[in-house]
């Protein structure tokens, strides 16, 4: 699915870029990422739900192309992990009608990888402000030690990019630019292994992202 997400960006860059300005750029955002999840242990029936909020600092590369208009298309992509959450925890075993114990300590952290972006920028008055709006997809990566001896895969997420920012021009083709934007990632399923009773367990969550976020780059 990310192949094709890319390879259908990489077609829409390529048939807007032939009458258009091409610009490369960094970025650098402040990322606070919102993470909820609910277990839910199929052996008892119980449900053990948390949220977590992590602020980390992510790093970006660009490439877009602007119309006469000013409209914008482009591409990011994030070369590093993200970290969206962790947590550690005690497990009580709540059933005692069978013979496996999974009472014990949990750990388990969540991180985003792969991130792409594909999205638009829209002018605004004139005055180097711009509306946007975009398409995200990554791969969440969960690492867990958890007492039930589950262990859960990974799961490719898509998001919607809504936004605002400011663009201005300096010297020799440069420009720098200031951004708000919010990503609300759809909910995702995690079917983990059996655990101790041949059961499988399941998570469902939820991630969205508010970043803060500078950049930095070039016009030809």
């Amino acid at each position: 699915m990310k192949k094709i997400f890319t390879f259908v960006s990489a077609l829409m860059l390529i048939a807007f870029s032939a009458h258009a300005e091409k610009r490369i750029g960094v970025s650098g955002a402040l990322s606070m990422f919102d993470s909820s999840g609910t277990e839910e242990v199929k052996s008892s029936g119980t449900k053990n739900s948390g949220s977590h909020d992590e602020t980390v600092i992510v790093p970006s590369l660009f490439v877009e192309f602007a119309n006469d208009a000013g409209l914008t298309l482009g591409l990011d992509y994030v070369p590093v992990e993200a970290e969206i959450g962790s947590s550690t925890n005690a497990r009580t075993d709540t059933d005692t009608d069978d013979a496996s114990d999974t009472a014990g300590d949990n750990k388990a952290s969540a991180e985003l990888t792969g991130h792409f972006t594909a999205y638009v920028l829209a002018p605004v008055g004139g005055n180097g402000a711009y509306l946007k709006g975009g398409l995200a997809l990554a791969t969440i990566e969960t690492t867990e030690s958890l007492a039930t001896g589950t262990t859960y895969g990974n799961e490719d997420v898509y998001g919607m990019l809504i936004g605002v920012g400011l663009d201005r021009d300096l010297d020799n083709g440069m420009f720098f630019r200031t951004e708000a934007t919010y990503t609300d990632y759809e909910d995702v399923s995690f079917v983990g292994s059996a655990d101790g009773d041949s059961v499988k367990n399941k998570i469902d969550a939820e991630v969205d992202a508010l970043a803060f976020r500078i950049s930095i780059g070039k016009a030809f």
